[in-house]
């Protein structure tokens, strides 16, 4: 996938004015959505702040260039890349959203560490591309402290299917119907198989004397919905709505409902509609029976769209460490020809203090060579990953003044029964070269749980 677009935005930091106006800790949901509005004509996106994570979500209509499902069964498709090629319009309002996000944290006076930027393709795919980075990295580079081929090693951004969305949208699009479709389009596309009074004055298509409106009297707006799955292919959503008069007149409502959604054969369908209001008379009907007070209190652990994590440094390093040997393994020749594949990530485990872990799976391409034995000892190539792996930490890590930490373990899926370890004080001596990477690792045979 091409990134061009990150480069961009890095020179748009660099020319942005030295004293924009600043913003409170209070207003920064108001600054983003304000910004992106009057400056770039966005109109929907949506902010978060987790704990020091600023995050914001970008809905669109289209992400990727290629229709997947098209693309697929024409059996053209021949490059992976051009399959996952974002369209020029999502990456110009990617810019602009990524833009406008540094422009708040560099003036803003409350404490953001990490920003978080969710792109998310609502109408076709489902797919999305998330970008975390670290709010002193953008600081860094506009002055010129780190270079921009640092700083983008330094952006993490990853690729994956935000499954509530595709969840959700029958759902939105069931109330979107409410506002624009008339009685009979309704009853054919929801309610056939249900008597019209079963329906119609839950959804405001009676009349004050009784009949049946051909629309609706209230225009529904969508406030929260969130998603739990129930069984491999069945979902249940919840969905709180405000529901205001068409005419003005009168105090709208907020009114909230429980879908029984299917996932089958790629598509999503509302089999089953229950108002919350009487969902205690018919759970006994439903396929995953639930109470009111049972969803209400566990409503917080649902299925969101947009989700903020609350990033800490540590967990930040290990995702950008992971990302990075990735990259360095992936473009090293001695790896290339050495194993037949090669998996490795870093994990942070928090604790005062606390440690990192680097999980290595790295078959042999030469089976009759062992990654360990007790005789000889670790392979000689994969030290040399770990020594590839081992240089990058301590660069990072020192590149972010990060000293919360008490040591760093290796694992080995060929070896589950060893971990070796080096603490924090050897491993600077390592990265002085002072001392190999084999002379500061500690074997330790691990306990059976």
């Amino acid at each position: 996938m091409s990134f061009v677009f990150l480069a961009l935005w890095m020179t748009g930091i660099l020319i942005s004015g030295c004293t924009p106006p600043s913003y409170s800790g209070d207003d920064l949901k108001r600054a983003v959505i304000e910004i992106t509005r009057k400056e770039y004509g966005i109109e929907n996106c949506d902010v978060k702040v987790v704990g020091t994570t600023f995050g914001v979500f970008l809905p669109l209509s289209q992400l990727f260039s290629m229709d997947f499902k098209e693309a697929i069964l024409s059996g053209q498709v021949t490059d992976m890349e051009q399959l996952f090629q974002p369209t020029e319009e999502a990456i110009d309002k990617i810019e602009d959203v990524l833009f406008s996000m540094s422009r708040v944290i560099l003036s803003t006076d409350r404490k953001i560490d990490f920003y978080f930027l969710q792109a998310t393709d609502i109408e076709k795919t489902g797919m999305e591309i998330n970008f975390i980075g670290h709010s002193d990295d953008i600081k860094r580079v506009r002055f010129w402290d780190i270079p921009r081929s640092e700083y983008r090693k330094r952006i993490i951004h990853e690729m994956q299917l935000n499954r509530p969305v595709l969840w959700h949208r029958p759902v939105k699009q069931f109330f979107n119907d409410l506002n624009e479709k008339t009685r009979s389009e309704l009853k054919l596309l929801y309610f056939k198989n249900l008597d019209d009074a079963k329906w119609e004055e839950e959804f405001f298509l009676t009349s004050k004397m009784g009949a049946s409106d051909e629309k609706g009297a209230r225009i529904w707006e969508v406030i929260d919905v969130r998603s739990l799955p129930v069984e491999d292919r069945e979902v249940v959503v919840y969905a709180k709505v405000n529901a205001r008069p068409r005419d003005g007149q009168g105090a709208p409502q907020v009114l909230d409902y429980l879908f029984q959604i299917s996932a089958r054969g790629g598509e999503e369908k509302i089999d089953r509609i229950t108002p919350m209001s009487v969902l205690d008379q018919t759970s006994a009907d439903l396929d995953a029976p639930m109470t009111r007070d049972m969803i209400y209190s566990s409503l917080e652990r649902w299925d969101e769209e947009f989700s903020v994590p609350d990033m800490t440094l540590g967990e930040f390093l290990a995702m950008q460490l992971s990302r990075r040997m990735q990259m360095a393994f992936s473009q090293d020749e001695r790896v290339y020809n050495t194993f037949s594949e090669i998996k490795a990530v870093f994990q942070h485990v928090e604790g005062d203090p606390g440690h990192f872990i680097f999980h290595m799976t790295a078959p042999l391409k030469d089976i009759r060579q062992k990654a360990y034995t007790l005789d000889q000892g670790v392979n000689e190539d994969v030290i040399y990953a770990w020594n590839l792996a081992t240089r990058e930490f301590v660069n990072v890590l020192r590149g972010y003044s990060f000293k919360d930490w008490e040591f760093l373990s290796f694992s080995l899926t060929q070896a589950p029964s060893y971990t070796w370890t080096a603490n924090q004080q050897d491993l600077e001596l390592y990265r002085r070269m002072k001392k190999p990477l084999q002379d500061i690792l500690t074997l330790t045979p691990q306990v059976a749980s």
